[in-house]
């Protein structure tokens, strides 16, 4: 029955060792897909240039999530918005608003962006001097989703290996052998 009961524990302990390790990994690998974009093609060193711009819309399209009754009603909204810029004295355009291509911008977003700039005539964009056709109105375009899950998945082996530390530092008997008798 011990053999058992010991089986059992040690079965216990792997699979939660196995977990935690998969919690850690998943955690980490949350907060490097952001670290990368930041990295990737030496964000971090983009000009920052001033941007004329050409043509700011608001492009209304059919929902295809919703029923084809409600597509309309609930549409999806996409700001598209052209600008030109001047790098080393040439002349470039571009439409992108972010680099992150896996990062969808909801409607919202895109509502706010053309109110912002539908009476704007330049806007800040950033350029990458190795590549000056690259450019980005958004520097940074991480998805914060990322980060929180990333967070979330490193807490709860945190908070484990912390119990397991307090615990050894302090057993059950701690305070019984801190009680001094005088005999």
């Amino acid at each position: 029955m011990k053999s058992l009961i010991k089986a059992l524990y040690f079965t216990t302990l792997i699979i939660l060792f196995i977990f935690l390790v998969l919690l850690v990994v998943l955690g980490c690998y949350s907060f490097y897909k952001p670290l990368h974009r930041i990295l990737e093609n030496n964000r971090f060193l983009w000009e920052k240039r001033v941007a004329n711009i050409e043509l700011v819309e608001l492009d209304n399209r059919p929902n295809p999530d919703m029923p084809k009754e409600a597509s309309m009603v609930f549409p999806i909204q996409e700001c598209k918005i052209k600008y030109a810029y001047e790098y080393n004295g040439k002349h470039y355009s571009s439409m992108q608003i972010g680099l992150n291509t896996k990062k969808e911008y909801n409607s919202t977003f895109h509502t706010e962006l053309y109110d912002k700039l539908k009476e704007m005539n330049t806007v800040a964009v950033y350029v990458n001097p190795e590549n000056p056709r690259q450019s980005s109105i958004l520097k940074y375009d991480l998805d914060l989703k990322d980060i929180g899950a990333g967070i979330a998945l490193l807490i709860f082996p945190l908070l484990l290996g912390h119990w397991i530390y307090i615990g050894k530092k302090h057993p059950a008997n701690y305070l019984a052998d801190k009680i001094k008798t005088l005999s």
